[in-house]
């Protein structure tokens, strides 16, 4: 996703913060090196992602309402 599409999505959405997966993206597009984060709405999707990423992964809640994942149980290895 493009950049003036990732900005204009979160506006749109009245959001002041981007998620992780669009920040990275961002990065990504501007050279940065970045690790790959998709995101799973399921506990299958998860799985299929971690054989195809590799052990271990990180999982993370996405939420609006959570921006300090780790500071609210949001991370699990």
């Amino acid at each position: 996703m493009a950049k003036n599409d990732i900005l204009g999505q979160a506006r749109k959405e009245g959001r002041t913060l981007l998620t992780e997966i669009e920040s990275k993206e961002l990065l990504k597009e501007a050279g940065i090196p970045v690790v790959e984060a998709k995101l799973a709405r399921t506990k299958a999707e998860a799985i299929a992602l971690s054989k195809k990423f590799g052990f271990p992964v990180v999982l993370k809640v996405m939420s609006p309402d959570v921006v300090h994942k780790s500071d609210s149980g949001g991370v699990k290895l």
